[in-house]
């Protein structure tokens, strides 16, 4: 018996696709998806109020977090931990040339719990040496 590989190919082609079309449908209209999206923009919101009061001293600052990424700056991610949640981005003053990365962890009611940033700013290792959830290490 000779299969017919043209006809095979065509129904093998419309079977994936009507799989890929399915689950697509499926991950599109997952409420659950939209529901976790609009907690983690509420914690990145917390977290850029957090933020800018530890670094920002009336200043302009840039950001670069999970909600707006600049490509230039660096990676940035949101991760839920077992307390919590732990965001990575980062920092630029207007008098500053680059980037500072930070790493700040918040517990489920969005308070924070540690920030780290890595910056050369004498004032905000002041500022450290006064606060214990604040830590700044010196910039490579």
């Amino acid at each position: 018996m000779q299969v017919n590989h043209k006809i095979l190919r065509l129904v093998f082609a419309l079977g994936t696709g009507l799989l890929v079309s399915y689950w697509s449908y499926q991950w599109i209209t997952n409420p659950q998806r939209a529901a976790e999206r609009a907690v983690e923009e509420a914690v990145v919101q917390e977290s850029r109020l957090v933020l800018l009061s530890y670094v920002s001293d009336n200043e302009t600052v840039e950001l670069s977090d999970p909600l707006e990424r600049v490509r230039a700056a660096g990676k940035v991610y949101i991760y839920p931990i077992e307390d919590g949640w732990e965001i990575s981005g980062q920092y630029k003053r207007h008098n500053d040339s680059g980037w500072h990365a930070f790493l700040m962890r918040l517990d489920k009611d969005s308070r924070l719990l540690s920030l780290s940033v890595e910056d050369n700013d004498p004032d905000l290792a002041i500022k450290a040496g006064a606060d214990l959830k604040f830590s700044v290490s010196r910039e490579k």
